[in-house]
């Protein structure tokens, strides 16, 4: 008996020794930096990209081929684990659709309107412009199609504003808050 409480007396010890000196504290295993594929970031490449290009012609702009998903036909090219572009087929058309890691849109100089700005904005047909004066920078590139652009605004507490524009009119047609 007296050689079990010994025994238990050690390992009490060893264990609070182990964490009095941080030794018992697990080792966060440290992931290399992720390195980006391509010849430019997701921001510069949904820029230098037509709606009308073809998936050869963008994987000359972006540096690789894309992914081809058999299921849906749609291209991906994949930048990083949190960045990457996607083209789908919608009938005649295409869109092109880039997914950017929120944390590089954090922008302190951004102030969203109200839900209730928004919508009377967006009642009164603003304009990206208009936008741009409102939340007090340009918003970031994140998707084309033949007939509008899409844009995303993201404040620094990481609330996002996405907004359409309409190529002809150049007004603002959907806004939402994701």
């Amino acid at each position: 008996m007296k050689l079990k409480k010994m025994f238990w007396g050690i390992v009490t010890c060893t264990f609070l020794l182990l964490l009095v000196t941080g030794c018992a504290e697990e080792k966060m295993e440290e992931k290399p930096e992720e390195k980006p594929k391509g010849n430019c970031t997701v921001v510069e490449c949904i820029k230098k990209i037509e709606v009308d290009n073809t998936k050869e012609e963008i994987n000359e702009i972006i540096g690789f081929e894309g992914e081809t998903s058999e299921y849906s036909g749609e291209v991906t090219w994949k930048l990083d684990s949190k960045n990457w572009i996607t083209l789908k087929p919608s009938g005649d058309n295409q869109i092109l659709q880039a997914t950017i890691d929120k944390e590089t849109l954090k922008d302190e100089n951004v102030t969203l309107p109200s839900h209730s700005e928004l919508k009377e904005m967006l009642n009164k047909g603003v304009t990206y412009e208009e936008l741009v004066e409102k939340i007090g920078a340009e918003g970031t590139l994140d998707s084309k199609t033949s007939s509008s652009k899409g844009y995303v605004w993201t404040d620094k507490n990481g609330q996002r504003l996405g907004a359409t524009i309409n190529n002809k009119s150049g007004k603002c047609t959907v806004a939402s808050y994701r």
